[in-house]
């Protein structure tokens, strides 16, 4: 293949892991998504619900950005707050993944993380307002009334965390080789189109 990992990032329901995971057929790799977390877990030796929770609160400021930033460039562990330690071992999880052979891993800024990789195709997801609610409904069994607010809660959590961590805007397309809209083109269309790529099609 003339990409080996494909990075995926993605709003909250536009398919995304669905998405991420059909590709992984299709090119007959593994798909990591939940898998990074519950590996960061039990390295942290704590609940992926408590992990989760450090992912909701990690701080958006500038300057936990080019603290992290930095204790991760020089490969400082020691200060690093639970939010910073989170982060460090997701990155060791996303590192080894990758290490072990071609896949697909979904979330947690691994496009990031595996950016000095030559070999990723870092790729985002996005899609309408009324797709989105309707797969929230539909696909997680969100009551329609919530929807809205479980949209803006959880695209919040991913796009905090990720800015935090690398300093980046989740969403800005100078970061992703293939920026989709799965409302748009469809789900099958998008792992086509990311296949085709990955494979030099």
């Amino acid at each position: 293949m003339m990409y080996n990992i494909i990075a995926i990032e993605r709003e909250y329901a536009s398919g995304g892991n669905e998405i991420g995971e059909r590709v992984a057929r299709w090119l007959g790799i593994p798909c990591y998504g939940q898998e990074v977390l519950r590996r960061a877990a039990e390295r942290m030796q704590t609940s992926q619900d408590r992990l989760l929770h450090l992912e909701e609160t990690t701080s958006n400021s500038l300057l936990y950005s080019l603290g992290m930033a930095m204790k991760v460039m020089t490969g400082e562990r020691d200060g690093l707050s639970e939010e910073g330690a989170l982060y460090v071992t997701e990155e060791r999880v996303i590192k080894d993944m990758a290490l072990q052979g071609p896949c697909v891993i979904v979330g947690r800024c691994a496009g990031w993380i595996l950016r000095e990789r030559t070999d990723v195709l870092r790729v985002f997801i996005h899609a309408n307002r009324e797709y989105r609610k309707k797969r929230a409904v539909e696909e997680y069994g969100i009551a329609p009334e919530n929807a809205e607010n479980t949209l803006k809660k959880y695209d919040w959590r991913r796009s905090n965390f990720y800015h935090a961590n690398t300093g980046m805007a989740w969403d800005d397309k100078r970061g992703y080789h293939l920026v989709l809209d799965s409302s748009a083109m469809g789900i099958s269309p998008c792992v086509k189109a990311i296949c085709g790529t990955a494979e030099g099609k």
